[in-house]
């Protein structure tokens, strides 16, 4: 994690509503260049949720959200500003709890539509690019295969090379090993280990602590929407200070070895 520089993230009192139910409830935090930060909590807690706000995939009610300079502020009766949008997601890559793979597009043409379409890259200089990104995630060899051809594992590392492509300040993680079988889970965590390792600013949901423990800067505990406990690896795991994060991890290391 690079100490003592400006923010690449930065959200200040995020809050969501879906109808009555109020599910952030003044979320605030920073993220450092260069930092792996990891969020856990129960299900329902709002973590994919609070992700989801970070690029605007959900609207935030109200709370200003600003990653690498691009600032948007909502609150209730205040139009987006749609450009700022457009520029806030340019910055961020998303990678989903499901592949989200275009069933009829080979493995390359997946990870380059996005410069075609959104960045109006032309196909002979995107292709360079995706090829890059095919090879760090090591899916070069099955550059012309089609989704229903590869693994869950094969398809969570096209979904991360896709986001990758389009060179984003920050990674965004909701849960990317949580549609996969139990075999292939280590494959998608070795290239965001990887990613980490090389600087990546990362934002990860996950269920994974293993990950989370030897991966991670910080570690922010949610519980019904608010920030219960912020921290380092060390600090959540050996010495927790809120009784909500004591109970949620206490059955996690009854039946894991970290």
């Amino acid at each position: 994690m690079l100490m003592n520089a400006n923010p690449i993230i930065s959200v200040t009192d995020l809050h969501k509503w879906f109808g009555m139910l109020h599910v952030l409830k003044g979320i605030s935090f920073t993220v450092e260049p260069k930092e792996v930060l990891v969020i856990i909590g129960r299900s329902g807690s709002g973590k994919s949720t609070l992700l989801r706000c970070l690029n605007f995939l959900e609207a935030p009610s109200s709370g200003t959200i600003d990653v690498a300079g691009q600032t948007v502020t909502t609150r209730p009766g205040l139009r987006l500003d749609h450009q700022k949008v457009v520029s806030l997601r340019l910055n961020t890559g998303m990678v989903f709890q499901e592949f989200n793979l275009f069933p009829h597009m080979t493995v390359l043409e997946n990870v380059i539509e996005g410069l075609r379409t959104v960045k109006k890259i032309p196909k002979d200089q995107a292709i360079p690019i995706g090829m890059k990104y095919l090879e760090k995630v090591g899916m070069v060899d099955k550059r012309d295969v089609h989704p229903i051809r590869l693994s869950g594992g094969q398809k969570q590392r096209v979904a991360i090379a896709r986001a990758l492509a389009m060179e984003p300040k920050v990674m965004l993680f909701d849960e990317p090993t949580s549609a996969l079988d139990p075999e292939l889970i280590g494959e998608v965590l070795d290239v965001m280990k990887t990613l980490a390792y090389e600087g990546t600013t990362m934002i990860v949901v996950t269920h994974e602590m293993g990950f989370a423990c030897d991966v991670s800067d910080r570690i922010i505990y949610i519980d019904h929407g608010l920030i219960v406990e912020d921290g380092t690896p060390d600090q959540l795991f050996g010495n927790p200070q809120d009784e909500r994060t004591r109970q949620f991890l206490e059955p996690i290391f009854k039946t894991r070895n970290f």
